[in-house]
């Protein structure tokens, strides 16, 4: 019996075949891969960048200082004390208890019902004691420089040693020898052993008072 050969043509051809089909194999592989890479990097790229703006704008965001009520029925029936302030603010400001005025330190608030009274900003409560006057107070402390001082408290939630956040409840406002006709609090804020207007230290940033 004789043996078949393959004719000469064919293998070359095969060969040829074979390294067409892989070129094209490689090629398509080559593309996938590339295309993917492409787009991570570029979905990446979106990612960082979209990472970058929230960081920014977490670090540019400002520390907010609360008012220390929340109620909308309170008012303000006391103002600050200001030498240059107008004879009517000045009048406004001042403090009247056994026929003697006194300069407001601060800013006396009060509403018809009672309501609660609350931490400006993060600090721990580092004093709480009676006033003769003006009944209990809280006195936080914030840093080195800044304290706030909560007069005519009743019903206390916090004691000395207590860490509070920002809107934190400390008690609710009562009446007191001076005020006794509605629900009301005495609110200070001292920076450096000096007292500020409250009305001003709301809008200030609390990184400017370290």
């Amino acid at each position: 019996m004789k043996k078949r050969r393959l004719k000469r043509f064919v293998l070359p051809s095969l060969f040829v075949l074979v390294s067409v089909t892989a070129f094209f194999g490689i090629a398509i592989l080559n593309n996938i891969l590339l295309g993917d890479e492409l787009n991570y990097d570029y979905s990446k790229s979106l990612m960082k960048d979209a990472t970058q703006a929230v960081l920014s704008e977490q670090k540019e965001e400002k520390k907010e200082i609360y008012k220390p009520y929340v109620s909308n029925n309170v008012t303000k029936k006391v103002g600050y004390y200001e030498k240059d302030a107008s004879e009517e603010e000045k009048e406004n400001s001042l403090i009247v208890y056994e026929k003697t005025y006194m300069p407001s330190s601060g800013v006396v608030y009060e509403a018809d019902e009672v309501f609660d009274v609350i931490a400006v900003f993060d600090g721990k409560v580092t004093n709480i004691k009676e006033d003769e006057i003006l009944g209990n107070v809280v006195e936080i402390t914030h840093n080195t420089n800044l304290i706030t001082y909560y007069y005519s408290l009743s019903d206390i939630k916090v004691e000395i040693g207590t860490e509070v956040k920002a809107g934190s409840i400390l008690g609710k406002a009562t009446t007191n020898k001076i005020y006794n006709e509605k629900n009301n609090f005495l609110f200070e804020v001292y920076y450096q052993g000096k007292s500020l207007n409250p009305e001003k230290f709301y809008s200030m940033n609390i990184d400017d008072l370290q």
